[in-house]
């Protein structure tokens, strides 16, 4: 249903094609599953949601379905906010933006869209790592893609912070650094400097697992320019689990 650049990024990073049913154990001995949930709104803007959903029997559902749910309403929102805001709130929100622009600015074509799919990457007894992609375009040159990891504890559903992922951090950033430089290829005129902006070298916002190791995901604008697109590498685990609290 969605064809842009990051979904396809996305896609390469899945260890599961499908969700339906995927379960393992947690500590009530009750499996965790997940079911596909779909949100369509083409009532002004194009609004295409696919997302994972822990099924309502599991005592921790709320927790999990909560906090992917409110990552993927702020998606559509214009402010951050701390309040909960139900997808279809967010959605009616993204519209009524779109309206107001459409009053102000009557004779302007505009077509605003928000493609935004989300997956179960990996799962075990210590860790679920749920990725989501996102697309919106309200005007401009270009639209926004981004890709963020939510990585669950799954015996009480609360978010990992990375603090209580990763012990070691100034070690594990400069290992992290190490697998950069091969990924992008810095020359021998370059410094890490000229891909953060002038700044030193810093961890990606959006961190995640699958089934090799733990991946670094550096999306548009955090490193380089729009141009360079998303950045992503695998640090495996037989080089990261120094650095790991947990080993997913």
């Amino acid at each position: 249903m969605f064809n842009k650049k990051s979904f396809a990024v996305l896609k390469k990073l899945t260890v599961f094609s499908v969700f339906l049913c995927l379960a393992l154990s947690c500590k009530d001995n009750m499996p965790i599953t997940f079911k596909e949930t779909v949100f369509n709104s083409k009532t002004t803007a194009d609004i295409d949601i696919l997302y994972p959903k822990v099924t309502e029997a599991h005592p921790i559902a709320k927790q999990i379905n909560t906090e992917i749910e409110h990552y993927i309403s702020q998606r559509l929102l214009f402010k951050d906010t701390t309040a909960q805001i139900s997808i279809k709130a967010a959605a009616a929100a993204f519209d009524n933006e779109l309206n107001q622009f459409k009053t102000a600015f009557p004779e302007t074509p505009q077509h605003w869209e928000a493609l935004i799919e989300g997956e179960v990457l990996y799962q075990t007894p210590a860790l679920i790592c749920i990725g989501i992609s996102s697309y919106t375009y309200t005007g401009g040159a270009h639209g926004n893609d981004t890709i963020a990891f939510l990585n669950f504890n799954p015996e009480t559903g609360a978010l990992f912070t990375k603090a209580e992922l990763f012990q070691n951090l100034s070690e594990f950033s400069a290992l992290t650094e190490s697998f950069l430089k091969k990924e992008i290829e810095i020359g021998k005129r370059e410094t890490m400097a000229d891909y953060f902006f002038g700044e030193a070298f810093k961890l990606p916002e959006s961190i995640g697992f699958n089934e090799e190791g733990v991946i670094m995901l550096y999306n548009k604008y955090e490193i380089a320019s729009y141009a360079q697109g998303i950045t992503e590498f695998v640090i495996p685990y037989s080089e990261a689990e120094p650095f790991l609290k947990i080993m997913p």
